[in-house]
């Protein structure tokens, strides 16, 4: 009978890397910053075809993309077929503003209990960061970077899964109010900054009641610093009337 010998356990398996990045997170990344930046219009379609082309890629991946923004609320499909950039309605970003409010009230005072020395590193980081910027889009992740931290700080797993579904849209409309308030003023990041650096101070107070308060006067600011009423027309904003026949 062979003696059968298990081979060494140290001999190297032919194995190659695992490529982690799949084509189509790449072609959605491509796209989401397209629409974020405005580069893709509110209201533009996108033809599968040409993006594909012009990426170089299958159309199944760009399909995969479109159908994982679809699901974001950053595209959406007409009647036939087509994915749009979504627009959103004026009652489309009060939603956006009164979950978002919600969320971050209730995270603020859970932080404001278990902050640690880590997170405060990472907030006054994304400030530094924030403060120095100048391109929007940029600016507008790092906004968006700075208030998820916050939710991290509260540590809790299902207030992090809201804000996992609720980020994409606001990030959508915040994009497009940073666009619309640097056209009336280069002021957008000194404006930003400042808020931030209040959030952080009520953070540290360790008073929960305070930081809530301090929290609902950024949210609610908001809508009036940015003038978020009936009147406003932009071109990011459709009325619900120029939104039927798309589906909800």
């Amino acid at each position: 009978m062979l003696n059968q010998q298990s081979p060494p356990s140290n001999t190297e398996i032919p194995l190659r890397k695992i490529q982690k990045q799949l084509i189509s997170d790449d072609v959605e990344k491509q796209l989401r910053e397209a629409i974020l930046s405005g580069t893709l219009a509110p209201g533009a379609a996108l033809a599968e075809a040409q993006v594909a082309t012009q990426l170089g890629v299958s159309r199944a991946s760009v399909r995969k993309a479109k159908f994982q923004l679809a699901g974001e609320g950053l595209l959406e499909f007409d009647d036939r077929g087509t994915a749009i950039v979504r627009k959103l309605t004026l009652a489309d970003a009060h939603e956006i503003l009164e979950f978002r409010q919600a969320l971050e009230l209730a995270a603020i005072r859970l932080a404001c209990l278990r902050l640690t020395e880590e997170a405060v590193a990472a907030i006054e980081e994304n400030i530094r960061q924030t403060e120095q910027e100048s391109d929007l889009l940029k600016l507008t992740h790092l906004d968006i970077a700075f208030h998820e931290e916050i939710i991290r700080a509260a540590c809790n797993s299902r207030l992090m899964a809201a804000w996992h579904t609720l980020r994409p849209q606001l990030e959508l409309w915040l994009a497009g109010m940073h666009r619309r308030h640097s056209a009336i003023t280069a002021q957008t990041s000194e404006v930003t900054t400042d808020g931030h650096r209040l959030l952080l101070a009520a953070l540290q107070s360790s008073d929960p009641d305070h930081a809530e308060q301090v929290m609902r006067q950024h949210t609610s600011g908001l809508q009036a610093y940015f003038s978020l009423d009936s009147e406003t027309e932009d071109e990011f904003i459709q009325t619900d009337a120029e939104k039927e026949g798309l589906p909800c």
